[in-house]
């Protein structure tokens, strides 16, 4: 009995082992959690329900990507990781299942340590509107040049989504699949200047009075600062600092920080404003997922658009939707942002409707 169970884990173990990679047209591919090829009406492919499946060898900056994909009813975000190391810094374009039909049946998004960003990119350049073909194979094409892109799907003479901005910027890296799909007929093409078809968008700096520039603390647990009245100076002083530039628009994508963690879902954005005289300036912001302000040193505001938080319709996305008045005092000050993530994006944007009076300090 000993020697049977023996030989059953022997072979069990090999069995694992032998689908840690499979082939498929030609290409050599690394299986991440539950990969299994297979061959589905008539077509020899990947199915990736759990899992990723990662092309080795496979070098991709600009030209073509094209497959074969399937998928059946149900909710689910299937699609297409390309350039960086395909599973926590890429670009990434997927099919929302459920939302056959809607202006959100697919998406473009960054990931950042691990974490996407459909709530701060959403609407044209993110996303479009398609209905679905379900349990029968359809062909996506996409076309990299840069830092722009378009997607095919069936119709390879009009792309149904034009990416204006890939926001890992121009770079190259490997691709990955991941499920719940089936992946079928790869085909990957490297060409310097791959010709487009869309109707593209300039990309253009936000005015003077968006904040483009903040200093951005390390990674913290939220619940430190989230029942405080006054900020802990002690708290801040031990924390570090590092600079990031905002996206053109404005927009800091906090996840390329740091990667979030046990107790690590929180940072501060620090904000240096001079003031002329003592004054109160409106400042609008947007943010993702939860957000608290403190004006030197004295909470002022608190708020959260946590997914589904408010009703199940509720998708968080972030926009300048909320305001704030900053009771500034004459010469510097110091204006302090907690930021948290729960899901779905991580992100924090603000803006004064004028900077008479005051001046925001590098």
């Amino acid at each position: 009995m000993k020697t049977i169970f023996y030989l059953l884990l022997t072979t069990l173990s090999f069995s694992l082992c032998a689908q840690n990679s499979a082939k498929l047209s030609g290409i050599e591919w690394q299986l991440e959690g539950k990969v299994i090829n297979e061959n589905y009406k008539g077509k020899d492919c990947l199915k990736t329900d759990e899992g990723v499946a990662i092309g080795k060898g496979v070098n991709f900056k600009n030209g073509t990507i094209e497959f074969n994909m399937c998928i059946q009813p149900g909710r689910g975000f299937a699609g297409i990781r390309f350039h960086g190391d395909g599973l926590a810094d890429t670009e990434e374009f997927y099919i929302r299942k459920h939302q056959s039909g809607n202006p959100d049946a697919m998406q473009y998004t960054p990931v950042y340590n691990g974490n996407a960003g459909w709530q701060l990119y959403y609407g044209d350049g993110y996303g479009a509107a398609k209905e679905h073909v379900f349990d029968e194979w359809f062909k996506i094409k996409l076309v990299i040049s840069g830092t722009r892109g378009e997607v095919y799907i069936t119709d390879m003479d009009k792309p149904i989504l034009v990416i204006h901005e890939l926001k890992l910027g121009e770079r190259d890296g490997k691709i990955a699949f991941y499920g719940p799909a089936r992946f079928a007929g790869v085909k990957v093409t490297n060409l310097d200047s791959p010709e487009l078809n869309g109707e593209f968008k300039e990309i253009v700096k936000a005015d003077k009075e968006v904040i483009q520039k903040y200093k951005v603390s390390e990674l913290f647990d939220m619940g430190a600062l989230i029942n405080e009245n006054l900020l802990p100076a002690n708290f801040v002083q031990k924390l570090r600092f590092k600079e990031f530039n905002t996206e053109a628009d404005g927009l800091l994508n906090i996840s390329q920080t740091g990667a979030l963690g046990e107790k690590k879902n929180a940072v501060l954005l620090k904000i240096d404003i001079t003031s002329e005289t003592d004054l109160v300036k409106m400042m609008s912001f947007a943010f993702s997922d939860i957000a608290k302000i403190f004006v030197n040193g004295k909470a002022v505001w608190i708020g959260a658009d946590i997914y589904r938080s408010r009703d199940y319709r509720f998708l968080g996305t972030i926009g300048y939707f909320d305001s704030v008045y900053l009771d500034l005092k004459n010469g510097k000050n110091e204006v302090i942002v907690m930021v948290a993530e729960n899901f779905g994006g991580w992100g924090f944007k603000a803006r004064f409707e004028n900077l008479n009076g005051v001046e925001l300090i590098d």
